[in-house]
């Protein structure tokens, strides 16, 4: 038992455990950065091609987080229970179930590839087209090693051990850095392999991952064990659904309002691009306070403790919202010279950069509704999250995104971007500090047999 809450000694102790995750974050932003960077100099063409690629990609990762979301829930609260064994038989059963699933999807993905990107893209420009099925094929690919390497992740991070997390994470990032200009230009006598190449050097550098997980959770004590006729990994599916529901619903939104953007031109969709992978410096570390607040909650609610759960949960959103505004403010105002660095194109430089004001701005209710769901998925209750997350995106994004960009342009999807992000956190806050204690679930107990 934790006792008594001392929030002084709490900040120490997340911002202890959320710095490496931040750090990590920060060079996972790497990937997108420096594929951005490195395919810029190929053209207009290949940056919106990435960037549309990169959607449908984030698309397909909705699928892992069934199983991600749920051994982390699980893990953390099994942990707080002190009952490391039936930890490692959910990472076991998991790793099994989830690698086999991942690659039929990743396998019907390869295959639906050009009308998936056709939803998107519009068939009048087809070097565009034809370039954002090459990387989104070659990205589906990997799907099933980043799957394993991500399950692994999420047990790490329940049980606090961040530092290992960023390890792996930043060794990744930093191979991704080195591979891709390699590969996309053809340098050391390798082919020039363009898009596709920024493609390969992500999956190659994921696969990276996986030995260096494997002896960081062998270090744990969470070696996974396999016990087919236990009902774990029937519990882990349970707590994942609603939160693979939400990645899901998300992902499709997304790519609805990114459809839009698209059809606003080339220019615009690279704009995009570029403001958005510069933002994900910021908004990285909002999904660093997710996990950190899904991982405290999850332990207080293992240990009985809901009470102290909830006011966990509350700290870590203060913190993650002073971070992310104050990062966010900063992006505004250096937008014009963030942005100089990935195109020569003025018109998508400006755009660019009004893309950063707007986004850097929308930070601090971004934070909100980020840390909020993460406490609440703590708590074991993955279906307020996706709720709320479904009305923000559909009624106040894409929905006014479809109206606004046949008027005022693509401006028009990034000022729907910034009412959504403030709705949802406001959302999100309300429902946390209301009903907190009707919401939580102890899994860890209810589902112990």
């Amino acid at each position: 038992m934790h006792g008594v809450l001392n929030k002084d000694e709490l900040k120490l102790s997340v911002l202890k455990t959320a710095w490496p995750i931040i750090l990590s974050e920060l060079v996972d932003s790497m990937y997108s950065i420096a594929d951005t960077y490195f395919v810029s100099r190929l053209g207009t063409n290949a940056v919106a091609a990435v960037g549309a690629g990169s959607y449908l990609s984030w698309l397909m990762m909705s699928f892992p987080s069934l199983f991600m979301v749920g051994v982390l829930v699980m893990v953390a609260q099994y942990s707080g229970a002190g009952d490391l064994d039936s930890a490692r038989r959910v990472v076991g059963e998991t790793l099994l179930y989830g690698s086999i699933a991942m690659c039929a999807v990743a396998v019907a993905a390869f295959i639906a590839a050009p009308h998936m990107v056709l939803l998107l893209v519009s068939s009048e420009n087809m070097e565009l087209l034809n370039e954002a099925v090459e990387y989104f094929r070659v990205r589906v690919i990997g799907l099933p090693l980043m799957a394993v390497a991500l399950i692994m992740d999420s047990a790490i991070r329940a049980v606090k051990a961040t530092k290992y997390s960023m390890i792996v994470t930043s060794s990744s990032a930093l191979a991704n850095t080195a591979l891709d200009p390699a590969l996309i230009y053809g340098l050391f006598n390798l082919p020039p392999l363009g898009v596709r190449g920024a493609a390969l050097a992500t999956v190659l550098s994921e696969a990276l991952m996986i030995p260096m997980e494997v002896l960081f959770i062998s270090r744990l004590k969470l070696a996974p064990v396999i016990e087919l006729h236990s009902f774990r990994a029937v519990n882990v599916f349970k707590v994942g659904l609603p939160a693979f529901l939400e990645r899901l619903v998300m992902s499709t939104g997304n790519n609805a309002y990114v459809a839009f953007i698209a059809r606003c031109g080339a220019k615009a969709m690279a704009a995009h691009q570029i403001g958005l992978r510069i933002e994900s410096f910021i908004y990285m570390p909002g999904f660093a306070f997710s996990v950190v607040a899904s991982s405290y909650v999850g332990e207080r609610i293992g240990a009985g403790e809901f009470r102290n759960g909830k006011a966990v949960g509350l700290e870590v959103a203060k913190l993650a919202t002073a971070t992310m505004f104050f990062l966010g403010i900063v992006a505004a105002a250096l937008s014009k010279i963030l942005v100089k660095p990935f195109s020569i194109d003025q018109e998508v430089l400006e755009l660019a950069s009004l893309y950063l004001v707007l986004a850097g701005l929308s930070e601090a209710g971004l934070a909100l509704a980020m840390s909020f769901s993460g406490a609440l998925r703590g708590a074991g209750n993955t279906v307020v999250p996706l709720v709320v997350s479904a009305i923000g995106l559909y009624l106040f994004r894409v929905m006014p995104t479809s109206i606004l960009t046949k008027f005022i342009g693509v401006l028009g999807a990034w000022i729907s971007m910034f009412i959504d992000v403030y709705l949802r956190g406001a959302m999100l806050y309300a429902i946390y500090v209301k009903y907190f204690d009707k919401l939580a679930v102890k899994w860890s107990e209810k589902h112990a047999h």
